[in-house]
């Protein structure tokens, strides 16, 4: 059964595959094929961004780019621009010329990565439906029947709010997340663990169901979770009797969701830099 991934593009008489790039706050994220990548921006990010699209692909791609992250889009561009065959796209733009996967007459702004991950949840669920993405920051986003995106909500993952604890009182070190044992703790590691626990899990439960209630008639619709502390927040959810889908690529699914639906001139006219001739 053909799927979005095999999604071939033909430019100027050369075919390309389709490949989505996710450029984080914390971490970029490559997704083509089978293949899901993702890297730290550590010193060695871009070397094994560039190793990857020259030495470990077998076609050229056609590279969507969604970027919250303005410092590290530049660089990525410049590392693909590098690579030879290859070529990168503008998603933003993309997803402006194609309202019928998703409108967004109903919002002001927002971010990309929000309105992608929407559009890669209804890969595997039905509009009206609720994602949710559990990074650095925690968004909550919403989609009616008619593939409106609605807005949301924005808050601190687990991880943002310990750092910020710790920049903003002295006594509190930096500490990385762990899953606490019990919901209060006796020391104060274990009572951080288990407070931004609370704070993440309940903030996500509690707009759940006020979304539910003031935004889709109290109907029970379909929540798809995804990023790196949505584990740890799951179980949370089932205990309050909600339920949820988990899709680990939601963003990246949502860029090639997008890709695969343009039309022509929409992709030729999204390629960052010049066509080659």
């Amino acid at each position: 059964m053909a799927t979005v991934y095999d999604t071939r593009i033909e430019l100027n008489g050369v075919e390309y595959g389709i490949a989505g790039i996710d450029v984080g706050n914390s971490r970029v994220k490559i997704h083509h094929d089978d293949v899901y990548l993702s890297f730290p921006y550590d010193k060695e990010w871009k070397k094994h961004v560039q190793h990857h699209f020259r030495d470990h692909v077998s076609r050229r791609y056609l590279i969507g780019l969604s970027s919250v992250n303005p410092k590290q889009t530049t660089a990525i561009v410049k590392v693909i621009q590098r690579t030879p065959g290859h070529l990168v796209l503008n998603a933003h733009q993309l997803l402006m010329r194609n309202d019928s996967l998703l409108s967004l007459s109903a919002v002001e702004n927002a971010g990309i990565d929000r309105m992608l991950g929407t559009i890669g949840a209804m890969s595997i669920a039905q509009p009206p439906l609720i994602t949710v993405d559990c990074g650095t920051a925690v968004t909550i986003n919403v989609v009616s029947d008619d593939h409106q995106f609605l807005g949301g909500v924005i808050f601190a993952g687990l991880g943002t709010q310990l750092f910020g604890l710790s920049k903003q009182t002295a006594a509190i070190p930096e500490l990385k997340y762990s899953e606490p044992d019990a919901a209060m703790g006796i020391n104060t590691q274990e009572c951080l663990m288990a407070g931004v626990t609370a704070s993440v899990a309940g903030g996500v439960a509690h707009a759940i169901r006020s979304i539910r209630k003031r935004h889709l008639g109290d109907a029970t619709v379909p929540i798809v979770m995804s990023g790196g502390e949505a584990q740890h927040i799951m179980p949370h959810l089932a205990a309050e009797g909600i339920s949820v889908h988990y899709l680990q690529h939601m963003v990246t699914d949502g860029v090639l969701a997008l890709m695969a639906n343009a039309r022509h001139i929409d992709i030729q006219d999204a390629v960052i830099g010049k066509l080659p001739h």
